[in-house]
């Protein structure tokens, strides 16, 4: 797998899940299959995930599936009962899959039910590039629209075919109306080591800034913001083009 940004880990990152951990999960319960598909997805993932290991991820997954949920059950079914709702439990369900864990059959086949259905869902939000949260916003949305059900979608309902196509076609279309940035402090330009996701993280940055009305004025608030290195936008711009960037830099 691609270089990790292992030196922008926190702490509480380490503590979550170790790599042997990871590792232990991997190979024991995902599919030959699946673990191409996250070879494949890595340089695809929305950028602040890239530093996690597979199971950190799907953890952030799990966490943010739980919010939404809670927030369209209030909506849909009852909103006092949903502050109480907790449909996903990432420590219950790694801990029946855990080898000390493997006491009942039940509770073991419905812990790696869940962690497969988040694993999936999670590996597709990569392929798309998307965030977690609009990726499962927006499959919630689009599930609910032709859901018969009187219970709330699971994880495994959230990557049917269909759905995924009109996610993949909106997720390019709220990328013109509103813009999308990092929070990792890997991408600031201070930390910046010429690292294959940061350059990624670069080209992000250029593509919104093409994608608005007035693209220096984008490019201008990524320098101030050190977003970008001055250095890159000079060798990627030609006078006219850098003399306007200019205007908006104080």
């Amino acid at each position: 797998m691609p270089h990790l940004i292992t030196a922008y880990s926190t702490d509480l990152e380490a503590e979550r899940v170790t790599t042997l951990e990871n590792d232990y999960i991997i190979s024991n319960y995902i599919s030959h299959e699946f673990q191409e598909f996250d070879r494949m997805g890595w340089s695809r993932k929305w950028f602040d995930y890239r530093h996690m290991t597979l199971l950190q991820a799907t953890h952030k997954y799990m966490e943010v599936y739980g919010d939404i949920y809670r927030r369209i059950f209030a909506r849909e079914f009852d909103r006092e009962r949903a502050e109480h709702i907790r449909p996903l439990n990432f420590d219950t369900i790694l801990g029946a899959l855990r080898p000390d864990g493997q006491t009942d059959n039940k509770k073991v086949t419905k812990a790696k039910k869940q962690l497969v259905g988040c694993w999936r869902g999670r590996q597709v939000a990569d392929m798309l590039g998307c965030p977690y949260d609009v990726y499962i916003d927006l499959a919630f949305t689009y599930r609910m629209r032709r859901w018969k059900q009187n219970n709330m979608p699971q994880p495994l309902h959230l990557y049917h075919e269909y759905d995924v196509e009109k996610i993949a076609d909106r997720w390019e279309e709220l990328q013109a109306g509103r813009l999308y940035l990092a929070e990792h402090s890997a991408y600031l330009v201070q930390n910046y080591r010429d690292l294959p996701q940061q350059n990624d993280y670069h080209e992000w940055l250029f593509k919104q800034a093409k994608l608005r009305s007035n693209p220096a004025e984008f490019v201008a608030r990524f320098i101030e913001e050190d977003l970008l290195p001055i250095d890159k936008v000079k060798t990627r711009t030609d006078l006219p083009e850098w003399e306007m960037i200019e205007r908006y830099l104080q």
